[in-house]
This record gives structure tokens, sequence and C-alpha cells, in this order.
């Protein structure tokens, strides 16, 4: 009986003991969590104070020309100096340096505990856009910086209706430019109307008209009539205001007015004459140079 009353009695004790043991161990881990808690409120605390770790350097990399290392680093002090690095937007930096413009592509990386990092890559001015944008080939993009940037770069001029066609028309323009090579003609300006139209300007404001591109590569083909024949005929280009390509054989060429003065391009009444002799028809031309 000793016995069973002794098997009987053990169990009752063992179960005492790990119901107890059960509660301290909730109450250790709800003491555990409630420290855990504390500490990470603590720790976000001090992370996301203004006081740690404020951005106090700038490191920047890449080659620069058109932007300077000061413009970059006053950008960033507007935005970033001072502040916390850990809760600093990056985005609304990258933002405000891209808009920079000659700032093609711009990356931007934190590095503990006080330095912002950029690494910059600038624009490279392809050709002109217009009268106030530059088109840059590498990016197939057009941007528009301070234009006296780029007054001392020998640039042809190229323009059209949207922006969009900048891209095209610079791949034209790379072939007109190539074609005169070792010619005496430079070329200054191509432009693309909004019928399609092509004309470039030729040192000594002298436009050829080459109209549109209505079959593969017509505007290089009436350059290169252009080319072979006008030495041809012994006119001197500095009378000249435009030469008409647009004709199935031959040109016409209007004759620069005693008044020209660079930009409107009128021609005199002796031009018809030449027009018709040049042209080898008897198909009219235009009165004018075109207008841009």
């Amino acid at each position: 009986m000793g016995a069973n009353q002794t098997r009987a009695y053990q169990p009752r004790a063992r179960k005492r003991r790990s119901r107890g043991s059960f509660l301290l161990g909730l109450v250790v881990l709800a003491l555990s969590v409630v420290a855990s808690y504390q500490l990470f409120v603590l720790a976000y605390n001090f992370t996301r104070d203004e006081h740690t770790f404020p951005v106090a350097r700038v490191v920047i990399l890449g080659e620069l020309k058109y932007i300077t290392r000061e413009e970059i680093a006053a950008t960033v002090g507007k935005i970033a100096g001072g502040k916390n690095l850990v809760t600093l937007d990056l985005a609304r930096l990258h933002n405000a340096l891209v808009q920079m413009p000659w700032m093609a592509q711009v990356a931007v990386q934190k590095r503990f505990p006080d330095t912002i990092v950029v690494q910059a890559h600038e624009h490279s001015p392809s050709a002109r856009w217009r009268t106030s944008g530059v088109y840059d080939n590498t990016t197939d993009s057009v941007f528009y910086p301070d234009m006296r940037d780029v007054d001392d770069l020998r640039l042809v001029m190229l323009s059209a209706p949207h922006d969009s066609l900048a891209g095209e028309l610079y791949q034209h323009a790379a072939q007109f430019i190539a074609l005169c090579q070792h010619t005496p003609y430079l070329i200054k300006e191509v432009h693309l109307d909004a019928v399609r139209g092509y004309r470039i300007a030729l040192e000594g404001d002298v436009w050829l008209i080459l109209g549109r591109e209505t079959s593969p590569k017509l505007p290089l083909i009436r350059l290169k009539r252009f080319l072979q024949a006008f030495p041809q005929t012994k006119l001197k280009l500095s009378e000249i205001s435009y030469v008409d390509l647009r004709y199935d054989n031959g040109f016409a060429v209007g004759e620069r007015d005693p008044n020209y003065n660079g930009v409107t391009g009128t021609t005199t009444t002796q031009e018809t004459e030449q027009e018709n002799s040049a042209a080898g028809q008897g198909d009219a031309a235009p009165n004018a140079a075109p207008a841009d």
C-alpha cells in the first residue's frame, strides 16, 4: 500500500511543478517581448533622429565638362545637407540631379555614416536643335542647356516640328554631311518641315531644297545631283539664294537679291530664266527660298 500511495502521489507533484514552470516561462517570454519592443523603439527613434547620421560629405564620380562639381554638391546640399542619411529620400535627390540640363544619367547611393555618392554622366552634344536645344545621339534625346556652352562648337543645326523626330533627322544629316566631305560645300543646317520635306543650308546661307522622301534615299540622290552638276554651271554660291532640286532632271537656281539679309532669302526677277535653263524643263519653281 505504501508503494502504491507513493506512486499515486508523485504524478501530482510533477503536475504542480510543470504548471509553475509554464507560467514562469510565459512571464519570462512576456518580459522578453516587452524588452525587445522597447529596444526596437529606442533603436528606431535613434536612427531616425535628425541628429543621427547627418549627411556631411558628397563624393562625385564621373568625367565632367559642362557641369561643375560645385553645382552638383550645391544641389545635393539643398536637399540632403544635414539630413538623416537613413531616412533620406534618394528618389527626390535623383530627380533633382537629373533635372540639371547637361545631366544625361545619374546614380545616387548612401555610404554610411555620413556620405552621399553621386555617379554622374553628362550629355554629349551631337547637333544643335532649333535655336535653343541640343541633340545627344548617344542617348537619342534633346535637352535644353545654356546655349553659350555650345557657342564654340561647330555643330550642325537641326530642326523639325517635334523633338521626337530629332534622331531620324540626325541620321539623315549625317548622310548629307558624309556626302559633302571633300567638297567645297559645308552644311550648316538641316530642316525637316511639316510635310516631311528636307532643306539644307550651306555655309554662305544658300538653301538646297531636297523635297520629300517619296522614295528611298531620294533627298540623298538629289544632293548627289547638286554636287555633280552645280560646278559645271560656273555659278557663284555668293550670288545664289537657293537651289531647288525637286525636279526629275536638273534643278532651278534662285539668284540672291542685292538686299538679301541672310534670313528671308528673297530673289530677283531674273530667277525665272535661270530656273528654266538649269532645270532643263518648263516646270515652275518657287518664287523665293523656302521659309523656316
